[in-house]
């Protein structure tokens, strides 16, 4: 009788996932772009890759830069100083790739799984604490993983159709990916191991792996072709073998691996608070697009075991993203094959080769869009309560629909939304602008030389540099040094008497103690309070210990020449 009623029902119009995609779209854009004016440079890292531009002096280029990243991201940045003049707008380009890097999760497990895997996948990348709050940093995590979702994606279609341009398309964004970070050959990993599991364990006929091979080969050297300029420039600077031997000095092994995947998984039930809704959002888009399909005992029997694992499981939300992530590859009848292989790949490899690193969390962002992916196909298994005709006529289709998020943002709200992702992140900015002022007190503003009012040296504090270069005016003019330790307290000969501070952060203490030592050379001129957000605090500390190491501190130095 239900089977009878469920065929009753009007089929689903094909615009509602699009429409629904939009929405999800939609609210990833105003998630990344909420409380803007909390978003600013102040990550080690964030302040390397978006100093160029201010950086004139120095062949616009921060000192070391090869050492952290390749040149495309900060090139990005840079260009978008040069046409809006504003260093604020730096931000955007992160949220702009985030709300991006949502829509191509959404077409790649699609590919693999079809339209409502697609959407919950989507739904729970939406979400996800772990994606906003790096869409709201300007680091490389959040562009690498958009160019390597769409190569694997390309690479998909490659495999499955034997589509030359899609091949092309996979050769070119793996070349992107490698041009922003180190790792972005990762997808040439993927392709080739998923590629590797098809073939050893669904053993299909040599007429057709042969030519898949070929494809992968192709893609491979495309992509290292389209890379090599680069590896090329290296030499100038000591080689590849420069950038290797500063990287092997955060790998831990497979001695350290426990102790990373330990503090990893406690960084992703951090960065969860929001992802619970993510998954009954999925939840609720699937029972809009899904088709009627089984009994209503089924439908209530499903329902309320979802709800029980949510409630039990809603302390530690990752563990539940990755049982549900497992069982959506375990269930896997109705996934294209090469795309099953190439997920399982993905997750299981990186599961394995992550916690080999130093753990950072933005090192889990190419992890937790397998898990992304593999969530939506658990969801899209599991999630199949649907609606009699007799619920639609009665109004509880609605309810029904709606109650999920109700539920889940009773929880959400209860747990404190937004407490690390909106964090208050501008602390440099405020902190450069307070240091301008003391250093235009202290030299006042008659031209020292040429045009000059000032140097300031700034150690070991990118983002600070940052926010200094990008302050000096006509009224006060200084140039901003970057500096890697306390050279500048040995006068050079013939050296021109120009005002010169020291601006020390968190990342300078020993220079700290070093200038209390030299007070004939320098004077502290001035201390300020400083309060690092979750997102810096976390690569050196679990969150546990994030609240008894909030309190650092900026110093001001002059020089004072004997």
């Amino acid at each position: 009788m239900d089977e009878l009623e469920n065929e009753n029902l009007p089929p689903s119009s094909p615009m509602i996932p699009k429409l629904l995609l939009g929405l999800l779209l939609v609210t990833a854009f105003a998630l990344r772009a909420w409380q803007l004016q909390h978003i600013s440079v102040e990550h080690f890292d964030e302040g390397v890759y978006a100093s160029n531009f201010y950086a004139s002096h120095l062949d616009f280029r921060y000192p070391d830069q090869h050492l952290y990243a390749p040149p495309l991201f900060p090139a990005i940045l840079e260009w978008v100083l040069i046409l809006t003049g504003n260093p604020h707008a730096v931000v955007w380009v992160n949220i702009v790739l985030g709300t991006a890097l949502v829509a191509a999760i959404w077409w790649l497990t699609k590919l693999i799984a079809g339209k409502e895997a697609a959407l919950a996948a989507a739904a729970v990348a939406t979400f996800n604490d772990f994606l906003i709050q790096y869409s709201r940093a300007v680091l490389t995590d959040t562009p690498v993983c958009l160019f390597m979702v769409l190569a694997v994606a390309c690479g998909s279609i490659a495999f499955r159709d034997r589509h030359s341009i899609a091949a092309i398309g996979a050769a070119l964004f793996t070349a992107a990916a490698w041009w922003t970070k180190y790792n972005g050959w990762l997808p040439l990993a993927i392709l080739g191991a998923g590629l590797a599991g098809w073939i050893v364990f669904d053993r299909p006929k040599r007429s057709e792996w042969q030519p898949r091979i070929g494809t992968l080969l192709f893609i491979a050297c495309g992509a290292f072709l389209l890379w090599s300029p680069f590896l090329w420039s290296l030499q100038e600077f000591g080689g590849y073998s420069a950038v290797a031997k500063n990287h092997a000095g955060y790998v831990v092994g497979f001695s350290g691996w426990w102790d990373s995947a330990s503090r990893q998984l406690e960084n992703q039930h951090f960065y969860s608070t929001l992802t619970m809704f993510g998954v009954l959002v999925a939840g609720c888009l699937i029972q809009f697009v899904r088709q009627p399909q089984i009994s209503q005992w089924n439908r209530k029997f499903w329902f309320l075991i979802f709800l029980l694992i949510l409630i039990c499981t809603i302390e530690k939300p990752f563990i539940l993203l990755l049982l549900i992530a497992i069982d959506g590859l375990r269930k896997n009848k109705e996934i294209e094959r090469h795309g099953f292989w190439i997920l399982a790949a993905w997750l299981i490899g990186l599961l394995v080769f992550t916690p080999t690193y130093r753990p950072y969390p933005r090192l889990m962002m190419p992890f937790m869009i397998s898990i992304f992916i593999a969530t939506g196909l658990g969801l899209a298994a599991h999630l199949k309560f649907t609606l009699d005709q007799s619920e639609v006529q009665s109004g509880v289709r609605l309810i029904r629909r709606f109650g999920l998020l109700g539920l889940c943002l009773f929880f959400t709200f209860k747990s404190g939304v937004g407490e690390s992702t909106y964090q208050n992140r501008s602390q440099f900015k405020d902190i450069s602008t307070a240091i301008v002022y003391e250093m235009q007190s202290s030299a006042g503003t008659t031209k020292q030389l040429g045009d000059l009012n000032a140097i300031v040296y700034v150690i070991g504090e990118p983002g600070l540099y940052y926010h200094l270069a990008s302050q000096s005016s006509l009224r006060f003019e200084f140039i901003a040094q970057p500096g890697s330790n306390l050279a500048m307290l040995k006068p050079k000969l013939n050296e021109p008497e120009l005002p010169t501070f020291l601006v020390l952060g968190p990342h300078a203490l020993e220079e700290m103690q070093e200038l209390k030592k030299q007070s004939e050379l320098a004077k502290l001129i001035e201390e300020f309070s400083y309060q690092p957000s979750d997102l810096v605090l976390l690569d050196d500390f679990p969150p546990k210990h994030l609240e008894e190491n909030r309190q650092q501190t900026v110093e001001l130095w002059k020089l004072t020449r004997p």
